[in-house]
């Protein structure tokens, strides 16, 4: 089993950050990852959807199913993928909102283990998770402070 944690400083407030990366049927124009969202059940606390990831050079598209709960009073996530799972036995995520220095400081902790049937190893998992998490986060920042200082 497996955590990384990453976090990035956000120039817009903690309620704004908070509420744009809980729109997932906006998250096509937050992330630069997914092709498409659908949300399949929502409740105050509770999001249920799935996403499809763009294709890549060497793979094409990916669609999966996960679940949010959102502590709104307390500006924190707990989420988890449902499936399919591969290539992980399972994955736990929580994102963290923190009022910092003008800004947003947002941490995304993701715990997981690697399926041995998807044939990757859990340093490969690790190194992946921590690029495409910073990226996506750097993607994040920009969308999120591009549309705040047009605001």
């Amino acid at each position: 089993m497996a955590t990384i944690q990453n976090s990035i400083w956000i120039h817009a407030d903690r309620i704004t950050v908070f509420d744009r990366t809980n729109d997932i049927a906006g998250w096509t124009d937050l992330f630069t990852e997914y092709q498409g969202t659908r949300v399949l059940e929502q409740g105050d606390a509770y999001i249920r959807f799935e996403l499809t990831t763009h294709p890549e050079s060497n793979r094409p598209s990916r669609s999966w199913i996960s679940e949010r709960w959102l502590d709104r009073p307390n500006f924190r996530i707990t989420a988890k993928r449902l499936e399919p799972l591969l290539p992980f036995k399972h994955m736990n995520l929580e994102w963290l909102y923190e009022e910092q220095d003008g800004g947003t400081y947002m941490t995304w902790i993701q715990e997981f283990e690697v399926d041995p049937a998807s044939g990757l190893t859990e340093a490969q998992v690790e190194a992946h998770l921590n690029r495409t998490t910073k990226e996506q986060m750097a993607a994040v920042k920009h969308n999120i402070e591009k549309q705040t200082v047009r605001s």
